[in-house]
C-alpha cells in the first residue's frame, strides 16, 4: 500500500528512496511490508480510519470559507448553528477515526515487532557455532535490540504519520488548485523544492547514518566485553586503560553522529523556510487576488487554514524521510541477520536421530578453521559403546575440536564420523545433540534458580528428578546449605557459587540429562583442589554404562579410562590402556614419567592431583620422538 501511495506521488517522491543497494529504503520497507502481510486486515482498517480522518480535516476549512463569506459578510444569520454543528460532526468524526486509526496501527505495530524479535533471535540461535566466533556478541545484541527498536520507530509512528501526510497532501493540493488554480498551483509548487532537498540529503546521509549505527554496535560490544572482564580488569587494575579505550568507541559514534546532526540542521531549516517562502505567496498573491480580482475573503481565509495542512505534512514528511534514513541503516543490520544463511545446517532429507547405544566412529576425518588449518588430519578411530575414551596431548592438538566434530557443531572437511554407522551429517541436529551431554572446564551457568541451572538438562524434570541427580552429582548436601535451597539464584554465570559448586551444578544438569554420550572437557582443571576429588567420583558414577569422551591434563580421571589416545598436532600418535601405553615407553609413558618423577611416585601434590603440565608434555613428547 505504502508502496503504491509513492509511486502515484510521481517521479521525484519515489526516487528519494535509494534502489541501488541490496538494502536500500525501497529494499527495507519492502521487506517491512512483506512482514505485515499477516496483519493486513488490521492495516487496512486503520487506513480506512486514516481516509475518514483526512476527509474530516479537508472539511473544515470549506466551513470556514461558508462562515466568513456567508455567515459575515453576507448576513446569512440562519446558517451560524448549522456551519458550528457541522464543524462539531466533523471534529468529533476526525478525532475519533484518528483515535481509532492509531489503535489499530500501534498494535498491529507491536505485534509485527514482537514477531520480528521472534524471528531474529530464533534464526540467529539456529546459526552454527563458527557464527558466533567470527561476530561479537554486543553488536549482534546491538542489532537484535536497539536496531530492532529503531524499525519499531518506523513501524509504528513513522509509516502511520507517512502515509496520513501524503493523503494530506494530495487532498490539501487538490482542493487548493480546485478553488483557484492560480493561487493554488502557486502554493502547491515550493512542495517540490522540498523533494528535491529530500533526494540531496538522502544521498549524503545514508552512509552517515550507517556508519553511525555499526559505531553504536561497537560500542555495545566493547561494553559487553568490559562487563564480563571485568574480574580480569580489576584483577591487574586496569580501570583507566579499559574505561580510556570505551570512551575512545563512544567519542567515535559521538563524532559519526555529529555529521548526521550537521546534515540534519542544514536540512531541516531549509524545508522550514521553503514552507515560510510558500506561506509568504500564498497570502501575498491571495491578498492581490481579493484586491484586484474578487477572489472572497472567505476562500483566502480557507486557504490560510489549508496551507498549514499542506506545509505541516511536507515538514513532518521531511522529519519521517530521516526516520527513514536512520531506519533504512538499522533495518540492514538487522535484515543482514535474517539473510545469513547458516555454512552448517540439516540435510533436506534429515531425520531423527534414533536411540544410540554409543558406538562412535571416526572415518579419515581432517578438519581446520578459517585461521588455522589442518587441526584435525586423517584421523581414523573407532570407539565401542559405553567405554570411556581418554584424549590426551599438548594444549591446541586438535582434541577439544574432536569433541565440536561430534556433536557437528563442525562438519569435517573430509572424512566422516558416524554414531551406531549413522553419519550424523544424515540427522537433525537437534536429535544428535538431545542424546549428548557436555561438562566444560568452566560450565556455563545461567542468571536463574539451582533448580532450573539443574533442570535446563531436561526441561519439565520434576523437582524429585532434579534433586535425584543432584545427589548423584555429589551437589544436594551444599544446595541445600544455600539460603533457599534449590530456589536460590546463582547470580550471572554463577558467580555467587565457588568453582567447584558450579562444576557440580553442570555435573547434576549432564546426570539429569540422561545422555547416552557424554563429553567431559577438561572438567576438574578450574576447581579448588578440596572439590576435586568429589567432583571425580560424581564424573566416574555419571560415566558408567555411557560412551565416554575425557579430555585432561590430568592423569587422576584419564589413567582408568578404558582407551587412551594421544593426539599430537591433529594426529592419532598412540592409542591403548594406561598399562598397555606405559609398557610402550612411548609418548604418554613419557608424559607420565615427566609428571609423576623417574621413581613413578613423584611428590604427594602431583600425585592427588595428577596434573599434566604442559611444558612438560611438550618436553617429553619432543624428548622420546
Amino acid at each position: 500500500m505504502a508502496l503504491k501511495i509513492l509511486q502515484l506521488c510521481g517521479e521525484p517522491p519515489y526516487h528519494f528512496f535509494s534502489r541501488a543497494s541490496k538494502y536500500g529504503v525501497m529494499s527495507v520497507l519492502r521487506r517491512i511490508l512483506h512482514l505485515l502481510r499477516p496483519y493486513s486486515g488490521s492495516i487496512f482498517a486503520g487506513l480506512f480510519c486514516m481516509l475518514l480522518a483526512t476527509g474530516a480535516m479537508l472539511a473544515q476549512p470549506i466551513l470556514w470559507q461558508h462562515m466568513a463569506d456567508d455567515v459575515v459578510l453576507d448576513k446569512q444569520h440562519h446558517l451560524f448553528w448549522p456551519i458550528i454543528g457541522m464543524m462539531v460532526f466533523f471534529g468529533l468524526v476526525g478525532a475519533f477515526a484518528t483515535g481509532l486509526r492509531t489503535w489499530l496501527l500501534e498494535r498491529t505495530g507491536q505485534r509485527f515487532v514482537l514477531q520480528l524479535r521472534k524471528d531474529v533471535y530464533g534464526h540467529v540461535q539456529r546459526q552454527p557455532l563458527s557464527f558466533f566466533h567470527e561476530r561479537r556478541t554486543g553488536d549482534l545484541i546491538s542489532r537484535m535490540v536497539g536496531d530492532v527498536d529503531t524499525l519499531q520507530e518506523v513501524v509504528i509512528n513513522g509509516t502511520d504519520t507517512f502515509i496520513s501526510n501524503i493523503l494530506s497532501m494530495v487532498g490539501v493540493a487538490a482542493v487548493m488548485i480546485w478553488y483557484d488554480w492560480r493561487l493554488g498551483t502557486l502554493t502547491v509548487a515550493p512542495v517540490f523544492f522540498t523533494l528535491i532537498l529530500m533526494v540531496r540529503y538522502n544521498k549524503k546521509v545514508k552512509p552517515v547514518y550507517r556508519a553511525a549505527r555499526d559505531k553504536l554496535g561497537d560500542v555495545s560490544a566493547k561494553l559487553q566485553e568490559n562487563i564480563t572482564g571485568i574480574q580480569t580488569v580489576k584483577a591487574f587494575a586496569r580501570e583507566d586503560q579499559a574505561g580510556e579505550k570505551f570512551s575512545q568507541t563512544i567519542t567515535n559514534y559521538f563524532t559519526q553522529s555529529l555529521l548526521g546532526i550537521s546534515l540534519r540542521t542544514k536540512y531541516m531549516p531549509a524545508v522550514q523556510f521553503i514552507s515560510f517562502v510558500g506561506n509568504v505567496i500564498m497570502i501575498g498573491f491571495g491578498a492581490y487576488l481579493v484586491i484586484y480580482d474578487n477572489l472572497s475573503i472567505g476562500v483566502l481565509l480557507a486557504y490560510r487554514g489549508y496551507w498549514w495542512h499542506l506545509y505541516g505534512p511536507v515538514y513532518s514528511i521531511a522529519s519521517i524521510n530521516d526516520l527513514l534514513q536512520r531506519a533504512n541503516a538499522s533495518g540492514a543490520r538487522v535484515f543482514e541477520l535474517l539473510d545469513h544463511v547458516p555454512d552448517l545446517k540439516d540435510a533436506p532429507d534429515a531425520k531423527e536421530m534414533p536411540k544410540v547405544k554409543g558406538e562412535v566412529v571416526f572415518d579419515h576425518v581432517s578438519f581446520g578453521y578459517p585461521t588455522r588449518q589442518n587441526v584435525i588430519k586423517d584421523i581414523t578411530l573407532k570407539i565401542p559403546a559405553g567405554i570411556s575414551v581418554g584424549l590426551v596431548g599438548i594444549s591446541g592438538g586438535g582434541k577439544s575440536t574432536l569433541l565440536s566434530l561430534v556433536q557437528r557443531f563442525y562438519d569435517p572437511q573430509t572424512g566422516s564420523i558416524r554414531i551406531d554407522g549413522v553419519d550424523v551429517k544424515s540427522v537433525t541436529q537437534s536429535s544428535l545433540r538431545s542424546q549428548m551431554a557436555t561438562v566444560l572446564q568452566e560450565s556455563f551457568l545461567f542468571n536463574d534458580t539451582v533448580l532450573e541451572n539443574i533442570r535446563f538438562g531436561r526441561p519439565g524434570a520434576s523437582r524429585e528428578d532434579v534433586e535425584r541427580a543432584a545427589r548423584d552429582a555429589n551437589a544436594h548436601e551444599f544446595i541445600s546449605e544455600l539460603p533457599q535451597g534449590y530456589d536460590t539464584p546463582v547470580g550471572e554465570r554463577g558467580v555467587k557459587l565457588s568453582g567447584g559448586q558450579r562444576q557440580r551444578i553442570a555435573i547434576a544438569r549432564a546426570f539429569l540429562a540422561n545422555p547416552r554420550i557424554l563429553l567431559l572437557d577438561e572438567p576438574t582443571s578450574a576447581v579448588e583442589p578440596d572439590s576435586e576429588a568429589i567432583i571425580q567420583q560424581a564424573l566416574e558414577h555419571l560415566m558408567e554404562g555411557r560412551t565416554t569422551f575425557i579430555v585432561s591434563h590430568r592423569l587422576s580421571i584419564i589413567r582408568s579410562c578404558d582407551l587412551i589416545v594421544v593426539i599430537e598436532n591433529g594426529q592419532v600418535t598412540e592409542q591403548g590402556t594406561h598399562a598397555e601405553l606405559l609398557s610402550r615407553e612411548g609418548v604418554y609413558a613419557g608424559m607420565v614419567r615427566m609428571q609423576m618423577g623417574t621413581d613413578g611416585r613423584g611428590d604427594a601434590e602431583t600425585r592427588g592431583r595428577g596434573d599434566l603440565p604442559v611444558t612438560a608434555l611438550h618436553a617429553a613428547s619432543t624428548r622420546i620422538q
